[in-house]
């Protein structure tokens, strides 16, 4: 692997999106290993919303020879990095996203321009493009206690933003 995604400074969303998954809206990464978990948008072949289940949620196992992809466990959807995904009332083919393990940040995914988006607000900002969300996690009496969790993406006016949220 070129890149180590267990580091906050390296970017694997760009990469999943390339090599992995088209239709990636946004991945968590995280300082335990280099594997990472993508929030995709399911579409039909003819390129709609599967509309009853429009999130798909997995690993890309980078640590693995060949980075194959592998589903959630029970308890990696409880706890982490499961998520729901509820269509939005009043709107055309947007859903909001709650993720397990950040769930006091509303994620709205939607299709632009054939491509998976996510969007949000962050630092006080609306209408935030989300890539990444990097958990910086260290092992307490063997099990993980969250230190930080920093969210990426662009600003509405093309600025790089950075938000940290502390546990």
């Amino acid at each position: 692997m070129a890149t180590d995604f267990s580091k906050p400074e390296n970017n694997p969303f760009t990469y999943i999106r390339d090599k992995h998954e088209k239709h990636a809206a946004f991945v968590i990464h995280r300082n335990k290993n280099a594997n990472v978990v993508v929030y995709a948008l399911r579409l039909k072949e003819e390129g709609a919303i599967v509309e009853e289940d429009a999130l798909n949620v997995y690993w890309v196992m980078f640590e693995k020879a060949g980075h194959p992809k592998e589903n959630l466990n029970m308890i990696e959807r409880n706890t982490g990095y499961g998520a729901t995904c509820t269509k939005r009332e009043g709107t055309e083919g947007e859903y909001e996203i709650v993720v397990t393990s950040i769930k006091d940040t509303r994620i709205i995914l939607k299709l632009e321009d054939g491509k998976a988006v996510a969007r949000g607000t962050f630092n006080g900002v609306d209408d935030c493009t989300l890539e990444r969300v990097f958990v910086s996690s260290k092992s307490v009496m063997g099990l993980p206690k969250v230190q930080y969790v920093e969210f990426f993406g662009t600003a509405p006016d093309g600025s790089p933003f950075t938000e940290r949220k502390t546990a």
